[in-house]
């Protein structure tokens, strides 16, 4: 680069620092946001496809009709399922099945682990999910009866820097297992989190031969595992929470076309039961890294994400590098003419024009660099603090340079050709370039991007209602100063539970501090786990056609979350905490086929083998948050826990918190002197259930002010501009009596013209992305005129305060000066 270039270059930008600098600063952001976005998108399209031959590997989901009509489409399996595709089907090379159990783990009595990511499987979990073993005791892999694998970053959290290996660690109630082997952590993007695998075969020696009552494995080794074939009935016939999460994988040569052609028949081999022999029943094949995005089964490993936002975040991605392109085109447009002058002399002095776009086109690469050079350790700082990824993908530098030859490319081009087609002479002798008087294609881009920038503040603002509408929401119980545990793990199936449970019940209820107390299966925000479809009336033939939800709770439940019955009582309290009286809500009640829930106290009804009686009907309330529909729901006194575990949950008094806490981690010591008092706040589980939706929301804030401030330095250089070239006429105004107002106005004018056609446009667009939007939603607030009008005046007011400062220095110029200048 020629040294007298590179001086013009920044005599340039020294002398117009104003445009240089919103330039600059234009394309920072617009870079930092496609950086840190663009990793975002690639983390959640990623899921998944870090396994070896991750495109052989599908997840085995359930489609099944009951002939009553009513459907499931589940996540989980029959786990006779994959075993019996393994068999039959000769391209599928390895089958897993397995089983997410609730936790707790015990490393001493100085470390308790709870909710641990535990699944019982078989040795072929690794056949298919190809993680690699950091070490193990022997090659045989689990077949040790008493051992685990865990994985790399538990047996740290375990054990530090010594070797796990041997180590011995309790579950729950006492079960003692050995680490046999440590696996390679699986990574972040995945549908799965898994820190410890054991299998079956332990599951069941455990099951057998643990003795509850003294918390002692008594051993037996006369013990042989025998498990049912995948063409034995009681393979299909374990209910919803004890079903199986089952996997395939495929030989490499093996379509899922060929596999999909061979499930028809393949049913009529096994002796299902009768149930499921009358209803049609399908696999759905799910490739593993179509899970995290296009899953929508029920009963999921995990919250999954939304294919949705990941759309919205790409169109994001593209409309701030839209908005910042125009921007910056336009700027270099506007520098571009105030420099006419100089550029003509260039010209007229023996420069060719193709030393002038050189010099143009040097100084936007210059811009482009810095404003990269700039963005990177910002998007990186940003990553590294909001997402779970380490630093930026070489393919994101990659298409950052494509996108940053494509700017200069086109922001160099554009200028330029406003230089070519106006002659030098001309432009000398006039003083300056004459500015077309309709300039329309600034006003074409102003408006476009002012367009962009008022879809995202509709959107924006309806997010906002949407999230403000969720939380606002009467959910139809009261999880305020409520806390809640889990129950105590040391207790699973231990003969003294109930007396336990019954003495921490009486002396924390008579706490000054403790309003009321409950144990239940389920609490709001955390998933109902035991469905059940084996409900009818006494005196029916068939079961209703429904599935109901079915949580275990106690007497105190309804109080400690503040739910209203709406006829009958409530359950009576049971020293045995069982009882034949059950509650329903008003969604079971129209199952039911009732209308008056006062018509069906006292009616008697089977679930499963076991009759009971309607004591009371509950209220619905959002058990689940407002993405899905309130299910119909039998709460039964019982402590039928799912995998033994349970919650403990206290209503607390305002003034006494703290102590009360305290006090109720003393009883508890006392009761269940093996293990430490955790608990949590119900309201801030329920929120969390909107994580997501709120991190998508604070996203689109952040994209929205950012465009909106891009858009405003860019209307504000055109108006500086804009102002310049009428200094002449606004001179003559002012002599002739025009008001500072009247020019205020006439200088305005364009500006709300430009910024209403582009509120026009924006208005459709934004109806429709807030739309498909709302979709995912079960119950969605309305958006009302309001939200349109207030994006639209906003987005005036915003224009019309960045113009009219500009202006106002204008008209209030004294005009006998302006006149000289000019």
């Amino acid at each position: 680069m020629n040294t007298h270039i590179l001086k013009a270059i920044i005599r340039n930008v020294w002398k117009k620092k104003f445009l240089s600098s919103t330039k600059i600063l234009g394309l920072i952001v617009g870079f930092t946001v496609f950086i840190f976005l663009l990793e975002k998108i690639k983390h959640e399209t990623s899921y998944d496809t870090f396994w070896k031959d991750s495109e052989s590997i599908y997840r085995v989901g359930l489609d099944l009709k009951y002939k009553d009509g009513e459907e499931v489409r589940s996540a989980k399996n029959f786990g006779g399922s994959s075993e019996l595709l393994e068999a039959e089907i000769p391209g599928v090379v390895a089958q897993c099945n397995f089983g997410r159990d609730v936790v707790t783990i015990f490393n001493g009595p100085q470390q308790k682990i709870q909710d641990v990511d535990f699944v019982w499987s078989d040795p072929s979990f690794f056949s298919v999910f190809d993680r690699k073993i950091i070490t193990a005791e022997t090659n045989s892999l689990l077949e040790n009866i008493h051992g685990i694998a865990i994985s790399q970053s538990f047996a740290k959290k375990l054990y530090g820097e010594e070797s796990p290996l041997g180590k011995e660690l309790t579950v729950n109630e006492g079960w003692k297992f050995v680490v046999d082997a440590v696996f390679e952590d699986i990574p972040s993007n995945s549908h799965m989190n898994i820190d410890v695998v054991g299998t079956f075969k332990t599951l069941f020696y455990y099951l057998q031969n643990f003795d509850n009552k003294n918390q002692v494995l008594v051993d037996n080794p006369d013990y042989e595992y025998q498990r049912a074939t995948p063409y034995e009935t009681k393979r299909w016939q374990a209910p919803v929470q004890y079903r199986s999460y089952c996997y395939i994988k495929l030989d490499k040569n093996t379509s899922i076309n060929a596999i999909e052609s061979r499930l028809g028949g393949l049913l009529g081999k096994v002796a299902l039961p009768q149930k499921l022999k009358e209803a049609k029943m399908n696999f759905i094949l799910q490739p593993i890294a179509d899970i995290h995005l296009k899953s929508k089964l029920d009963h999921e490993l995990s919250v999954n994400g939304e294919q949705t936002q990941v759309f919205f975040l790409s169109i994001i991605i593209l409309v701030v590098l839209l908005v910042c392109l125009i921007n910056f085109i336009n700027l270099n447009t506007i520098t571009t003419l105030e420099n006419a002058k100089n550029y003509s002399i260039r010209i007229l002095n023996g420069s060719g024009y193709n030393q002038v776009f050189y010099l143009m086109f040097v100084e936007t690469i210059l811009f482009n660099i810095v404003a990269i050079i700039v963005s990177i350790p910002i998007a990186h700082y940003l990553i590294d603090s909001q997402l779970p990824i380490d630093g930026i993908t070489f393919s994101t530098y990659a298409l950052l340079g494509t996108i940053g030859i494509v700017v200069v490319g086109i922001a160099s081009i554009v200028p330029f050709m406003s230089v070519i087609k106006n002659k030098a002479f001309s432009v000398v002798k006039k003083g300056d370039q004459k500015l077309h008087r309709k300039w329309t294609s600034q006003k074409v881009m102003v408006t476009l991007q002012f367009s962009i920038t008022i879809v995202l503040m509709i959107c924006t603002v309806g997010i906002y209602k949407q999230m403000q509408f969720m939380m606002d929401k009467e959910l139809g119980f009261n999880g305020t100063q409520t806390i809640f545990s889990f129950t105590p793990m040391t207790m699973n199936q231990h003969p003294d539970l109930v007396s336990r449970l019954s003495t921490f019940k009486n002396e924390v209820s008579a706490l000054g501090g403790v309003a009321s107390f409950s144990a239940s299966s389920s609490i709001p925000g955390k998933a109902i786990t035991r469905l059940n479809d084996q409900v009818k009336a006494v005196v029916a033939a068939k079961p209703y056609p429904v599935t109901f939800n079915q949580i275990s709770i106690d007497d105190g439940y309804l109080d400690t979350y503040d739910i209203p019955l709406i006829a009958g009582k409530n359950l009576n309290p049971e020293s045995n905490w069982k009882s034949s009286g059950i509650l329903i809500n008003e969604t079971a009640l129209s199952k039911m086929g009732n209308i008056q829930a006062d018509n069906v106290i006292g009616n008697a009804i089977t679930i499963g083998n076991k009759n009971y009686r309607i004591q009371g009907v509950v209220e619905d309330y959002h058990h689940a948050s407002l993405h899905k529909t309130v299910q119909p729901t039998i709460y039964i006194q019982n402590l039928e826990w799912d995998h033994a575990v349970g919650y403990y949950s206290f209503k607390l008094k305002s003034n006494t918190i703290a102590g009360t806490m305290d006090q109720i981690a003393q009883i508890w010591n006392e009761l269940y002197p093996k293990e430490e008092f955790i608990f949590n706040f119900s309201n801030t589980v329920f929120q969390n259930q909107y994580a997501k939706d709120q991190k998508f929301s604070q996203i689109l804030n952040s994209s929205t002010i950012l465009a909106l401030f891009i858009s405003c330095i860019g209307l504000l250089g055109v108006a500086l501009f804009n102002t310049r070239k009428r200094v002449k006429e606004i001179g003559i105004r002012k002599v002739n009596g025009a008001k500072v107002k009247q020019i205020l106005f006439t200088l305005n004018k364009d500006f709300i013209k430009w910024v209403t056609i582009a509120y026009v446009l924006a208005c459709p667009i934004a109806w429709y992305a807030l739309n498909i939007w709302l979709e995912n939603f079960a119950y969605k607030t309305t958006l009302g005129l309001w939200v349109y009008v207030l994006a639209g005046l906003g987005a005036l007011t915003i224009a019309l305060l960045t113009v009219s400062w500009q202006s106002f220095i204008a008209a209030s110029r004294n005009p006998i000066e302006a006149l000289r200048d000019e």
